[in-house]
């Protein structure tokens, strides 16, 4: 009976907004866009003075790993993102506040292949995929990333994405006038308001979290610098670890994402230091998550869970490894029984789609899949979940 509830209510929703464009953003709103790319993880902000920011232009390139999952994307990640953006942008509008690079995997700052299209005579040339292509459409007022401009911590050894990133970061601060710099762990005045900050800027503020392997303390500006404390090597080149993680308040509502926060900074045979959780400590209750790395069988820990309490979680798969059902499930076994928290996924393989009934958090899940889209309104005291196509058009609405 619960199963044909879920159903009918999800019916219902799609009958009735399915023709119905996504309502477009107005002063005093924020709107958090979870873009579907199948290859990564793409995040769009509009902030409630019009602020913007994107956060990753994940273009992973397609493995078998990721198959499950890519007969879904019929345009290629850069020209959708970029015709997502430019439909909430104001007509003539080319321009973006900032840009957020969590770490430097594929899925974050794009991936490489035989096919990859290249810049000619920049010194550096570099490869367009990804945050480098995106930016080829849109200006950017100011980039952050983890570890501007040395990428050297906790050890330098980048990958050939990694270095065809700092390549495109060289040319566009150098040549293109980009500004940069690093995170900075425990601040909560490097990603501001800046088109009214004196109207919205009592209600609003972003907390800067963790990046690197630091972890903000919750006082003053002190972080705890885990591979700094620890010795093992072998975890020193996991990028998942080093993911950029916020907190956005507006007003009453708050938001988490992570990147692809997950995995251990150490792994002894009589001690396993892992990272998430003390993240979400630090973190605290939030209205809505956004899910570390998909949901792999590595991320969303039960102190994690237990800690950001989350009402309402928002996944990004790309790969096989991630819905993993065991994580999934840690998702919807909060201490706070009253409210079970609702799940929204940008896409589902056949085998883990809710309406099959495999699994329990299927019960939880939305089964409508596609761009997932955060409305927050009223200064923060309310907000809307909505499942929209790539025109906007709304899927489902809660």
């Amino acid at each position: 009976m619960k199963h044909i509830l879920l159903i009918l209510i999800c019916t219902a929703f799609t009958c009735t907004f399915a023709q119905n464009k996504l309502p477009q953003w107005r002063e005093g709103e924020m709107e958090i866009h979870h873009i579907y790319t199948g290859r990564g993880e793409c995040t769009f902000l509009i902030l409630p003075d019009g602020t913007t920011m994107l956060i990753g232009a994940g273009d992973a390139k397609a493995t078998e790993e990721c198959q499950f999952i890519t007969p879904h994307i019929k345009t290629p990640v850069a020209e959708k993102i970029t015709s997502y953006i430019k439909a909430l942008l104001p007509p003539g509008t080319d321009s973006i506040d900032y840009l957020l690079a969590s770490n430097l995997n594929p899925e974050q700052i794009g991936g490489l292949d035989e096919h990859t299209q290249h810049t000619n005579g920049r010194e550096p040339d570099y490869f367009l995929t990804g945050i480098p292509a995106i930016c080829e459409k849109f200006h950017f007022s100011k980039l952050i990333d983890r570890d501007f401009p040395i990428y050297n911590y906790p050890i330098q050894n980048l990958k050939l994405e990694a270095k065809n990133y700092v390549n495109f970061i060289r040319y566009q601060t150098l040549k293109n006038h980009l500004q940069a710099e690093h995170f900075d762990v425990g601040r909560n005045t490097q990603i501001t308001l800046r088109k009214k900050p004196q109207k919205y800027g009592r209600y609003f503020q972003i907390l800067n979290l963790a990046a690197s392997g630091n972890i903000w303390t919750g006082k003053g500006l002190n972080s705890i610098p885990l591979f700094a404390l620890k010795h093992n090597f072998k975890y020193r080149n996991n990028e998942n670890t080093m993911s950029i993680a916020i907190r956005i308040n507006y007003g009453s509502f708050s938001y988490y994402t992570g990147g692809d926060l997950a995995g251990n900074i150490e792994w002894r045979p009589d001690s396993i230091t892992g990272i998430d959780h003390l993240v979400g400590r630090t973190c605290g209750k939030v209205d809505v998550c956004k899910a570390n790395n998909g949901c792999s069988a590595a991320s969303n820990s039960q102190e994690f869970i237990q800690h950001v309490k989350a009402k309402n979680y928002i996944v990004m798969p790309w790969n096989d490894k991630q819905l993993d059902p065991v994580t999934m499930e840690r998702l919807i076994t909060s201490e706070e029984k009253t409210a079970i928290p609702q799940i929204f996924s940008t896409q589902y393989p056949e085998k883990y789609n809710p309406l099959n009934h495999r699994y329990m958090w299927g019960d939880h899940a939305c089964p409508h899949t596609g761009n997932i889209v955060v409305k927050v309104t009223n200064k923060g005291k309310s907000y809307k979940i909505y499942v929209v196509d790539d025109e906007l058009k709304i899927k489902a609405k809660y």
